[in-house]
C-alpha cells in the first residue's frame, strides 16, 4: 500500500513539472516571437523618419518646371500684343467683327497650345530627376482637379465672345484660371496654390476696374505671375 502511494505521488510530482516546462517553454517562444516581430524604439524611430522623408519629399518637390512657367509668362505677352493689334484694327474697321473673334480664338488657342506643349516636353524632362513619373495617379488627379475651372472658362469665352463682350473675358478668365490652378495646388508645392490665389484676386480686381484695363491686367497676370511664379520655382528647385 506504501508503495502504491509513493509511486502515485512520484507520478503526479512529475506531470506538475511536465507541465511546468511545457509552460516555461511556451513562454520562451512567445518572449522569442515578441524579440521578432515587435521593434525596438531605434527601429520604430527609424521606419517614422523614413516615412517622414517620403512625405516631405512628395511635398517639396514639384514636376512643375520653372522654365514653363517663364514660357508661358512670355507667349501670355506675346498674346496680349497681338489682341491690342486686333482691337485697334476692329476700332478702325479694318476687319470686321467676325474675323475679329476667329482671330481671337486663334491667337489664344495657339497661346495655350503653345504653353500646354513646352510645359509637357519640360515637366517630362524634369519628372525623373525628382522621381516621379509625369503620368501618375497623382498627375491625373491634378488633371481632373483643374478640369472643371478650365472648362467653365472656355464656355464662357465662347458665350461672351459670341455677345460680343470681349472686356468681360479677361477677368472671367483669371478669375476661372486661378479656381484650377488653386485645385492644383491641393496636390502639389505651396507656390502652386499661392499661384492661384493670386489669379483669384486679380481677377476679382479686375472686375472692378474700368473695361479697358481687362486687357493690360491678361498681360501683368498670365505673363508677369507665370514669369515670376517660374523664376521662384527655378531659383528653388532647379530649371
Amino acid at each position: 500500500m506504501y508503495n502504491q502511494r509513493y509511486f502515485a505521488t512520484q507520478r503526479a510530482f512529475e506531470g506538475v513539472i511536465i507541465q511546468v516546462n511545457r509552460k516555461s517553454k511556451v513562454v520562451s517562444l512567445m518572449a522569442v516571437i515578441d524579440e521578432v516581430h515587435t521593434p525596438d524604439a531605434r527601429e520604430a524611430e527609424e521606419n517614422l523618419r523614413a516615412i517622414r522623408e517620403l512625405m516631405e519629399r512628395s511635398t517639396r518637390f514639384s514636376t512643375f518646371s520653372g522654365l514653363s512657367g517663364i514660357m508661358a509668362g512670355c507667349s501670355s505677352i506675346g498674346g496680349c500684343f497681338i489682341t491690342l493689334s486686333l482691337q485697334r484694327m476692329l476700332v478702325a474697321s479694318a476687319i470686321s467683327s467676325r474675323d475679329f473673334k476667329i482671330s481671337f480664338l486663334l491667337t489664344w488657342s495657339a497661346v495655350i497650345f503653345a504653353a500646354i506643349s513646352v510645359d509637357y516636353l519640360l515637366t517630362k524632362r524634369r519628372a525623373p530627376r525628382v522621381g516621379k513619373r509625369i503620368l501618375s495617379r497623382l498627375g491625373k488627379q491634378m488633371v481632373i482637379g483643374s478640369g472643371p475651372g478650365l472648362g467653365s472658362g472656355a464656355l464662357l469665352t465662347l458665350m461672351l465672345l459670341q455677345h460680343n463682350l470681349v472686356t468681360s473675358i479677361f477677368p472671367t478668365w483669371m478669375l476661372c484660371y486661378g479656381c484650377a490652378v488653386s485645385a492644383v495646388g491641393l496636390f502639389s508645392q505651396r507656390e502652386v496654390l499661392y499661384l492661384g490665389l493670386a489669379f483669384l484676386v486679380a481677377g476679382a480686381v479686375t472686375l472692378a476696374l474700368p473695361p479697358g484695363i481687362g486687357l493690360l491686367m491678361v498681360g501683368v497676370t498670365f505673363g508677369g505671375f507665370h514669369i515670376a511664379y517660374g523664376t521662384i520655382i527655378a531659383r528653388k528647385d532647379g530649371w
